[in-house]
């Protein structure tokens, strides 16, 4: 007993425990992009509070797909997430307006947009109608097709596809105008459904495509960038107001750094995944976009025009300023 109590009197108090547990929910898994942001925004939150903010990371949709997490992260069940928005379309129907297909030139392009006025235009209106708080945007780029059959050289090699898309209206009328079945299907069902061959294959960035295996049961790899997705992270916004105004300015430090570390990373993580789908057989092309764009992007633009209230005023303001970024040319993707 005498040696319980001198080890315990050396080992000096117990820490207090954390003033708040943070429930961090995403769908990739542990090797991806965004659990290394998730990481990195947890462990600078415990530094600058000296741990009294405690973030708990779900990796790999442990808490349910995208839309799961943000019905959680409305409700207070999950405090952070990180969600396309082409998911959140479903309660702000604007976002579409980011979905329109070869919107954007490169993914420089799209991430200066996004970190502009439309991007703080779509987040107070996320905020306004959802009451959840955008903190910034990831730096996810294009989504593009891979699929089992065959190379993706030319508008028709995607007819008659099947291929899992979003599940987004913007995006399925995109790949049903360009002869694709599109199928809405949940992410963690992918690569079952491919090995068994209910689809043909899928669009995803090329880190999420090595990050869940897929080019072990999908051998092809096509640079189509048809849809650029913007991706974001988000708070529960009664939480984010319920912290202290010195916590709350940690908690947009932190996203803010954790954000450029997940942009600097991504890029080389996409290129390590170039040469790991090479390694593993994947074949990579490169089509010219050039006759891609108007066999889709007049159609879907007249349509979303007429489906959201004030539609063509949306996009030509979203086309305008897409153009005074692409104008503009690089700067620092910081936010």
């Amino acid at each position: 007993m005498l040696a319980a109590l001198l080890a315990a009197s050396c080992r000096g108090p117990e820490p207090d425990p954390p003033a708040w547990t943070v429930r961090f929910s995403h769908v990739l898994s542990t090797s991806s992009e965004f659990h290394l942001m998730a990481e990195r925004f947890r462990d600078l939150m415990d530094e600058r509070t000296g741990g009294r903010f405690r973030v708990v990371i779900y990796p790999s949709g442990q808490l349910g797909g995208e839309r799961v997490a943000f019905e959680q992260i409305q409700a207070g069940a999950v405090q952070v997430a990180i969600t396309g928005t082409p998911v959140l379309s479903g309660w702000v129907p604007e976002t579409q307006v980011f979905d329109l297909p070869f919107l954007f030139e490169t993914r420089d392009h799209g991430l200066r947009v996004m970190q502009g006025p439309a991007g703080d235009w779509w987040r107070d209106l996320l905020l306004e109608r959802t009451g959840v708080r955008s903190l910034g945007f990831l730096d996810y780029g294009f989504r593009h097709v891979y699929n089992r059959r065959g190379p993706v050289e030319a508008p028709g090699d995607l007819a008659g596809l099947k291929l899992r898309v979003l599940q987004n209206a913007t995006y399925l009328a995109a790949y049903s105008a360009l002869g694709v079945q599109a199928t809405p299907m949940n992410y963690g069902e992918v690569y079952s459904a491919l090995q068994q061959g209910v689809i043909d294959g899928g669009e995803a960035n090329a880190i999420g495509f090595v990050s869940s295996r897929l080019y072990e049961v999908a051998k092809f790899y096509s640079f189509t960038s048809i849809t650029y997705n913007p991706i974001t992270l988000l708070v529960n916004e009664p939480f984010y107001r319920s912290l202290p105004p010195d916590v709350r300015e940690l908690v947009d430090r932190s996203a803010a750094d954790a954000l450029a570390y997940q942009s600097e990373v991504a890029r080389r993580m996409e290129a390590d995944a170039l040469e790991e789908m090479r390694a593993n057989g994947v074949e990579i092309s490169r089509p010219d976009l050039a006759p891609f764009a108007p066999s889709v992007r007049p159609r879907i633009r007249d349509e979303l025009a007429a489906r959201l209230p004030d539609g063509e005023a949306l996009i030509a303001r979203l086309e305008a300023e897409a153009e005074t970024a692409a104008r503009a040319g690089p700067g620092p993707r910081s936010r």
